[in-house]
């Protein structure tokens, strides 16, 4: 890693990472004061047993979990679907800015020239992606904390944390193979294309997936089977090994990025 391109890299990132973050805690702090007003309303509960399993899908809410709990509430209002995209979008966009972009517009050039190998630039890059999720992750994690507390909601910080560290790994997967793209490809529209493509791809057969008994096989093909939200903050599934299947893949396509960037001949 080279410390002063983090540096210098973190600070051109932490206007979009801060407003983000603002963003997110605001949008969970109203979901957090909303809840408890619903809960006591016995008529949202029985609307929301009533909601077809095909609609419960689209939500990101599995059709066998529980419809009565914050967990279930947070999930399908906030961290199944709006927050899944604004961090894969956020991934996707600072990936191709930390690489892409800057070779179209010249500015890899100037840094290409000081004696930084091509590895130690990427995988610095990569740190810096990495970190802004960890940043985002964390003050999610810590807004529904926070909000759950002053609100009165009880809920189990344990499974919270581990659902910290699943969305900071499966995004940081997302991350990699959008920086991989970059690698690959060099140009700004290419990398933007192929990993955004890719994402909402996933995203489509996550949701078509979960419309039919006979379409449920085309989920398993879909990296967003390993994340849900619901299942993993009231307990019913463990995140250990989705948790290491998407380190170690994160780490080959930067490895698979790293080989790239090096063989690519760039026109700088």
């Amino acid at each position: 890693m080279n410390r002063a391109l983090f540096r210098a890299m973190m600070k051109h990132n932490r206007k979009r990472i801060g407003k983000l973050a603002v963003g997110i805690i605001l949008y969970e702090t109203l979901l957090t004061w909303v809840y408890p007003l619903v809960s006591e309303n016995s008529a949202v509960a029985q609307i929301t047993e009533s909601i077809p399993s095909a609609v419960k899908t689209v939500f990101g809410v599995a059709e066998e979990a529980r419809a009565d709990t914050f967990e279930a509430f947070i999930s399908a209002q906030f961290l199944a679907r709006i927050w899944a995209m604004l961090m894969a979008l956020y991934n996707v966009e600072t990936a191709n800015d930390l690489l892409a972009k800057l070779a179209d517009d010249g500015s890899l050039a100037l840094l290409l020239s000081t004696p930084v190998p091509r590895g130690e630039y990427l995988s610095t890059q990569a740190l810096v992606l990495f970190s802004g999720n960890a940043l985002l992750v964390l003050g999610t994690i810590l807004g529904l904390y926070c909000g759950a507390r002053w609100f009165g909601i009880t809920i189990n910080s344990w499974s919270y944390f581990r659902f910290g560290i699943l969305g900071l790994v499966f995004y940081s997967f997302i991350g990699a193979y959008s920086l991989f793209f970059s690698a690959l490809t060099a140009h700004e529209d290419s990398a933007f294309t192929l990993a955004a493509g890719v994402t909402l791809a996933f995203y489509a057969l996550d949701v078509a997936g979960g419309l039919s008994d006979k379409l449920s096989w085309i989920r398993k093909l879909s990296l967003f089977q390993c994340y849900q939200p619901q299942e993993v903050l009231e307990g019913a599934s463990g995140p250990a090994k989705k948790t290491l299947g998407l380190i170690a893949g994160s780490f080959i396509l930067l490895w698979l990025g790293i080989y790239a960037f090096n063989k690519k001949d760039l026109a700088i």
